[in-house]
Formats: C-alpha cells, structure tokens, sequence
C-alpha cells in the first residue's frame, strides 16, 4: 500500500522558507512560522529535514540547484542577451521590496559567511549566477569592449553593491534604482560602433 502523500513538496517549503526569510530574517523564520505556510508542522519539517539548521542548508542547496531557471526564462522573454542579462539579475532581487526586506537577506547572508555548509552553498549559487550571467553576454560580445566574463562581473557587483546604496539612501523603486546603474555599466562598456537596444520584451 502506498505512504499517504506529502501535503507539500519540498519545493513548496523552500518557497515557504524564502518568503518567511525575506519578512522576518533567519532567526523570524522558525519551523512552526514556515510549516504554518505551507500545511506542514513543525515537527513534520524536522521529520522530514532534521533540524532548522538542515532544512536552511537544503534550501541553500536548492537555490544554488534553480539559480539557472531565472536565466533561462529571461533568455526566453528578451531578445536582446544584454537586456536579458539585466532582467535575470532583477528576477533574482525581485523580493526585496523595502528595507525590512533587505536587511532581513543580508541577515542570511551573514549566516552564509559564517556557516560552511551555508557558505558552499553560496558560493555555488554565486558561481551559477556568474555562469549566466557570462553565457548571456558572450552572445553579444561584438557589441562591448573587454570580456563577456569581466562584464558579468561588473554587472554582478553592481547589483550587490546597489541593494546596500538604496536601503541606505536610495529613493524609487529598487529595480529601479538596480536597472539604471547596470545600464550605466553596459554604456561604459559599450564598443563605440555598438548598440543595446532595449524594450525588446517579447509577447
């Protein structure tokens, strides 16, 4: 006879743990707050992963295992691998929508540094986001100056660096604020004879 099936997947509970992250930071993100989203109890998550500590290196794992799908999926919408490069960057810092949110992720991010399975983690989500980033703008390299790898890198950074400049003294928007600085970048790096159109979203 069949086990009773799981009231959530995994990837549900990972959803569950990003959101309850983002809200409430890592030590906000207890195991009875997540399973409260998504069905569960708390002592089916720990039946399930063990800990709380397990079950925020499962979902580091998974986030380095997806990183992949936000650059897939702009490479589908935008005709332009620039552009594309810029919206897969955005899709990643999509819920970070006010401070609170902002702080409680580099909340995490704290933990990433100190925790080595958190830290392996990172550091592979990282190297995906580098190779996507990458892959996206060797296509257009005849259109910038320097290497498709160092302009990843430059875009890499300047998002990172653009979530702490806007919690601190930004205005607008978040994307927003992201978006214009990375377009700076791609103008600076832009060949003089080249071109990066924009608005090429497709239907």
């Amino acid at each position: 006879m069949a086990g009773r099936p799981r009231r959530a997947s995994d990837a549900d509970i990972f959803d569950a743990v990003a959101r309850t992250v983002t809200a409430h930071g890592p030590d906000g993100a207890t195991l009875a707050t997540i399973a409260g989203q998504t069905g569960l109890t708390a002592s089916a998550l720990t039946h399930r992963f063990g800990s709380k500590h397990a079950l925020l290196v499962a979902f580091a794992e998974h986030a380095a295992d997806s990183a992949h799908k936000v650059f897939d999926s702009a490479r589908r919408r935008y005709d332009d691998p620039a552009e594309a490069a810029v919206e897969s960057l955005l899709g990643l810092m999509a819920h970070l929508t006010d401070r609170a949110s902002v702080a409680n992720n580099l909340a995490f991010l704290q933990r990433d540094l100190t925790d080595p399975q958190l830290a392996a983690a990172a550091a592979r989500t990282s190297a995906e986001i580098r190779r996507g980033l990458t892959e996206l703008l060797t296509q257009a390299a005849d259109r910038f100056t320097g290497s498709a790898e160092l302009l990843a890198d430059d875009l890499y950074t300047t998002a990172a660096g653009a979530q702490m400049t806007w919690a601190i003294d930004g205005n607008g928007e978040l994307t927003d604020w992201i978006r214009q600085r990375l377009d700076r970048v791609l103008a600076r790096h832009e060949h003089p004879t080249g071109n990066v159109p924009r608005s090429t979203k497709r239907d």
